[in-house]
């Protein structure tokens, strides 16, 4: 991806702060000592000013705090921008994602988006030798996975148009991939209809991922679910992985009325 020079430092900052908040996440749910920020640095691998700065900035916006002795936890602001991310979702999505991923021989995966970045919220892998990476925090475009257009599934031509203004999009993503807005409006006007992604070649040759959006109860998308594998297996399986997605994102749609502890 290249972009102006305003916009490129801005995801490069997005995906450190993403890092940063999973990996405060994982340690909180874990159980175990929270972080601090030396230790949070060592942990992702980035200079210590760097996460010291970082981590400021993000409990300045409230998406983290500090205790009492100096470690670090998800503050509510993180929640209440990312609703999909409450514990009883994760929770929930785990047993989801892996029935998906040994039922469709496929990764499975549960994903939101930030401004034209999708980040994965937890992956589940069918076999250990899988080939697509799995680990929470990955980043990729919206505009070339099944689990971006998902997500902007409800968005017209104009706002995707708005949403991408600056962005140069080839170059990115496989064969398939949107070379433009009005080439990824036209591929979510297609697939519309049946309520389901299909990008098949769109992030890497060869490669289908199926998506549809998990709606919260006034039927706003705050998250995608998505298997994903070799096309030659899982397009012979289309419509039985339709059904599958459906009524599993359906399912995990309730989970978002869960309390966040």
């Amino acid at each position: 991806m290249t972009a102006n020079p305003p916009k490129a430092q801005a995801a490069s900052s997005l995906r450190t702060g993403l890092q940063i908040i999973n990996a405060v996440l994982e340690r909180e749910t874990s159980g175990r000592t929270g972080f601090n920020v030396a230790r949070l640095a060592q942990e992702i691998g980035i200079d210590p000013s760097k996460a010291s700065r970082m981590t400021q900035e993000l409990c300045d916006r409230g998406f983290l705090e500090r205790r009492e002795d100096s470690t670090l936890r998800v503050a509510a602001g993180f929640h209440e921008l990312g609703r999909a991310l409450n514990h009883g979702l994760l929770r929930g999505a785990r047993p989801v994602l892996r029935r998906l991923a040994i039922e469709h021989g496929a990764g499975a995966r549960l994903s939101v988006r930030d401004g034209v970045l999708v980040r994965l919220l937890r992956g589940e892998a069918a076999a250990a030798a899988e080939p697509w990476p799995v680990r929470a925090g990955l980043v990729t475009p919206c505009w070339c996975t099944g689990a971006g257009r998902a997500l902007l599934l409800d968005h017209s031509g104009d706002e995707i148009a708005a949403l991408l203004q600056g962005y140069e999009l080839i170059g990115v993503g496989g064969p398939n991939a949107a070379h433009s807005a009005d080439e990824l409006a036209a591929a979510n006007d297609r697939d519309r209809p049946g309520g389901m992604v299909a990008a098949h070649g769109e992030f890497e040759h060869g490669i289908t991922e199926y998506a549809v959006p998990v709606r919260d109860g006034q039927g706003q998308i705050f998250a995608a679910l998505a298997v994903l594998g070799r096309q030659t297996d899982l397009r012979p399986r289309e419509e039985t992985i339709r059904a599958d997605l459906t009524a599993s994102a359906a399912a995990l749609g309730r989970l978002i009325d869960v309390a966040t502890p």
